[in-house]
């Protein structure tokens, strides 16, 4: 048996997989709830000030697409949609 870091909970090393999915769902709140507290910048500012107006702006259009660029990114789009890939 071992003690959960979130839940303080014993749980078995074997585990049940509804126990390993409740353990993993405790986790995932802990881990936005702690993100939601930390005080910085948006998202855009922070790229801003690492790249530069002009390289955040490609990062946010590239980011935004929604037709793949390159053949590679075509693919999975296809499979994505429900098509041939």
């Amino acid at each position: 048996m071992r003690s959960s870091s979130v839940t303080g909970r014993s749980t078995s090393s074997r585990g049940s997989s509804p126990s390993r999915g409740t353990e993993r769902l405790l986790w995932d709140c802990a881990t936005i709830g702690r993100s939601l507290e930390i005080d910085r910048p948006p998202v855009k500012a922070r790229l801003d000030d690492e790249l530069g107006d002009e390289l955040t702006q490609l990062v946010l259009v590239a980011l935004r697409e929604d037709q793949p660029a390159t053949p590679h990114e075509q693919r999975p789009k296809r499979a994505a949609d429900g098509g041939a890939a």
